[in-house]
């Protein structure tokens, strides 16, 4: 399959930190999919960055030097994270890395490879249009919950809370689907949230909450619960844990039982060693690309599963594809 995007937004570079290593290397992988070759080298990158910085690379021959040394190393920062992934994951990385020098689409894509790009272009909300971003972002919560089943008890009920619920179990505005939470819950809604009227006016939103796992064992409380965001963006995912954190539920539903948190992002957390980048900032279980690709390759089943999203029409619409 040749893969070819008709849009050239990915061609304006973004003005992120040079130190957002995983969303250069995303931007990277990004315009291998664009070019004409699909093929993306290191000197490629460099000459993207001296464009965007010949200013400062023009002042001086001994600080040209040391700047373009610089810039070299940051790069190659970029190509270890790629080079990470995919040897992490080799059988869903569509790129293939040539002289440790460049990366060039594969020639043949299989399934695998279309989860990888799947969950790359989920990641570049930025270089989006708003109604493709609205496409994407509802798309990536029906994808996550197959995930979320896995994590839960066996025998728990999980189901869309917000948006992009397809089912009957949570339906009406969102106080409805509050109140219908809390009796699932076994438990009510708080005095304080039957006096916020706010929650009578908000009729599509979910209240930071996406996804809802809870194993009804009978109809007392403090039942085993997990509550679950996902988002797209790099720059909001630190923020919108707070949305499912406990003090934020207790004020809506009470009694609840201490309830298991996820955080679903599309992008890696992980750096080249294997390990979190931003640990400071991770206060749920975090579900990252990485991992989302290990728990595809532990349950094959998930393929099947998932296969009603049909991520290659999701690909085409979102970014014409041939």
């Amino acid at each position: 399959m040749i893969i070819m995007i008709k849009t050239d937004k990915q061609l304006k570079v973004p003005k992120w930190s040079k130190n957002e290593i995983n969303r250069w290397a995303d931007y990277i992988e990004l315009r291998c999919l664009y070019m004409d070759d699909h093929l993306v080298s290191k000197d490629d990158v460099l000459d993207i960055f001296i464009d965007e910085d010949l200013d400062e690379l023009q002042r001086g021959e001994a600080e040209h030097s040391l700047k373009y040394d610089k810039l070299s190393s940051v790069i190659g920062n970029y190509y270890e994270i790629i080079k990470y992934r995919k040897s992490k994951h080799p059988d869903y990385y569509p790129f293939d890395i040539e002289d440790d020098r460049c990366i060039v689409l594969k020639d043949n894509l299989e399934n695998k490879h279309l989860h990888y790009i799947y969950l790359l272009l989920c990641s570049s909300l930025s270089f989006m249009d708003q109604s493709s971003m609205q496409k994407i972002t509802h798309a990536f919560e029906k994808y996550c919950c197959p995930f979320m089943r896995l994590l839960v008890p066996v025998d728990a009920r999980t189901e869309l809370f917000g948006t992009t619920r397809d089912t009957n179990l949570f339906h009406g505005n969102l106080r409805s689907r509050i109140e219908q939470l809390a009796e699932f819950l076994g438990a009510q809604t708080t005095k304080t949230m039957d006096a916020d009227k706010r929650y009578d006016r908000i009729k599509a939103g979910d209240a930071g909450l996406d996804i809802v796992s809870f194993l009804k064992l009978d109809e007392a409380s403090h039942i085993p619960v997990a509550l679950a965001q996902c988002t797209c963006s790099y720059d909001e995912w630190i923020n919108k844990q707070e949305s499912i954190n406990s003090d934020t539920w207790r004020t809506r539903i009470d009694p609840i039982a201490p309830f298991w948190r996820y955080m679903y992002v599309p992008f890696y957390c992980h750096n080249a060693s294997g390990k979190f980048e931003q640990l400071t900032d991770i206060h749920t279980c975090l579900i990252d690309r990485q991992r989302i690709l290990c728990l595809l390759d532990l349950h094959h089943e998930l393929f099947e599963q998932l296969e009603s999203l049909q991520l290659q029409v999701i690909i085409n619409n979102i970014w014409g594809f041939d």
